[in-house]
C-alpha cells in the first residue's frame, strides 16, 4: 500500500521454507498481543494448544507489537526440552539460561540481560502472566551462541531450519509460519563493525510503515537469500548517546518468479549506487557525517549487493559481494 507520497507500507518478505532436520521446533500459538505499559511492550498474552504425538517447541511471533523490533520468540520451556532431547545439556533460570552443546569446552550462557536487570525491558524475553510461560527472543539466542564460538547457521526462509554444529532445530509450521528475516540480518553485523556502524538497521524494525522500493535484478535467477545495504544516520536510543548515528541500513529479500529482488529501504534511502567497492560506504558516511549531499540525486548514497549464505559467525564467509555500477531510484 502505497502513502499520499508514492511509498508503500511495509509488508512481510515472500519465500519458502527449507528441507527436513533433526529437532522441530512447531509453534500451534494462537496469537494475541497486549502491550504492557509498565515493561514498555515486553509482555504479551498467548493461548497455546498442543497437537498430541508431535515434538513441539511452542514459539509466539506477534502480527504486530509496538514498540517495533527485531524479535521472533520461541517458548523456553519447549526450547529447552528439545534442546535436552538432542543431547544438550540445559540449566540455569529463564532469565539467565545456560546451553551445554556436545563436544564443547564449555557451557554457553544465553545473555538475556538479567544482569542488568532488563531482559523484559529490552524484550530478550517475554513472560505471559495468565501461565506463567517466558518466551526467548531467538536472535538473543543466537547471539550467545556466537559469542561463544559455534558454527550457527540459518537454512531456508519460512519455517527455517537453525544449525548449531550438529543439532538442528526447525522453527514453524505451515499453520504457525515463522521466517527467517531477523536471523538472517545477525550475518550483516560483521558488515557493520568492518565499515565502523553501529549496527545493521531495517526499515521492517522501525515502527514507521513507510520505505522506499529498490527493484534489483539478481544474479543466475531464482534462489538464495540477499541484502541490500548502505549507510544511515539513525539517532541512538536515550541509553546509548555516546554511540555513532551511523547504522548499516539493509532489507533482505529473495527473488521473484521474474528473477527480480524487491528492497524495502527507509524512505529517504531514495537514491542509491550500487558498487563492488566497500570502501565507498566509507566514503559515504563520511559525507553522511558532513551532510554533503548525501543521498540526493547528485550525490547518490553508495550500496552493496549481498547473497549471505546462511552461516551467521565471521569465519563461515556469512555473505559473498555481487559487484554492480548502476543507480537505483525508489518508488
Amino acid at each position: 500500500m502505497r502513502d499520499e507520497g508514492g511509498r508503500r507500507e511495509v509488508t512481510e518478505p515472500e519465500g519458502a521454507g527449507p528441507g527436513p532436520t533433526r529437532v522441530s521446533l512447531l509453534p500451534t500459538v494462537v496469537r494475541r498481543a497486549l502491550l504492557s505499559a509498565l515493561l514498555g511492550g515486553g509482555a504479551f498474552v498467548a493461548v497455546t494448544t498442543l497437537s498430541p504425538g508431535l515434538a513441539q517447541v511452542q514459539g509466539y511471533r506477534p502480527t504486530y507489537a509496538l514498540p517495533a523490533g527485531p524479535f521472533t520468540y520461541l517458548d523456553l520451556r519447549s526450547l529447552q526440552a528439545e534442546l535436552r532431547r538432542a543431547g544438550v545439556g540445559v540449566s540455569g533460570p529463564p532469565t539467565r539460561p545456560v546451553l551445554t552443546f556436545p563436544n564443547t569446552s564449555r557451557p554457553v550462557v544465553v545473555e538475556t540481560g538479567e544482569g542488568r536487570g532488563e531482559p523484559y525491558l529490552s524484550r530478550a524475553l517475554v513472560r505471559d502472566y495468565g501461565s506463567g510461560q517466558v518466551y526467548l527472543d531467538a536472535n538473543t539466542l543466537a547471539r550467545s551462541l556466537l559469542r561463544a564460538g559455534l558454527d550457527v547457521r540459518v537454512r531456508g526462509w519460512v519455517n527455517p531450519e537453525l544449525r548449531v554444529g550438529k543439532v538442528a532445530l526447525r522453527l514453524g509450521t505451515a499453520s504457525r509460519p515463522v521466517d527467517a528475516y531477523n536471523l538472517y540480518s545477525l550475518a550483516l553485523a560483521p558488515l557493520a563493525r568492518e565499515l565502523g556502524l553501529r549496527e545493521p538497521y531495517s526499515a521492517r524494525w522501525s515502527g514507521v510503515r513507510l520505505y522506499s522500493t529498490h527493484t534489483v535484478r539478481a544474479p543466475g535467477g531464482a534462489g538464495g537469500v540477499y541484502a541490500l545495504v548502505s549507510v544511515m544516520d539513525v539517532p541512538p536510543r536515550a541509553l546509548e548517546r555516546q554511540a555513532s548515528p551511523l547504522v548499516l541500513a539493509f532489507d533482505l529479500a529473495r527473488p521473484g518468479v521474474d528473477g527480480r529482488l524487491h528492497f524495502a529501504l527507509p524512505y529517504d534511502m531514495f537514491h542509491l549506487r550500487l558498487t563492488g567497492n566497500p570502501g565507498e560506504l566509507r566514503q559515504g558516511a563520511r559525507r553522511l557525517a558532513g551532510r554533503l549531499g548525501y543521498g540526493s540525486a547528485e550525490l547518490p548514497a553508495p550500496a552493496l549487493l549481498l547473497r549471505l549464505s546462511g552461516g551467521l559467525s565471521p569465519r563461515a564467509t556469512p555473505y559473498t559481494l555481487i559487484p554492480r555500477n548502476e543507480r537505483s531510484v525508489g518508488e
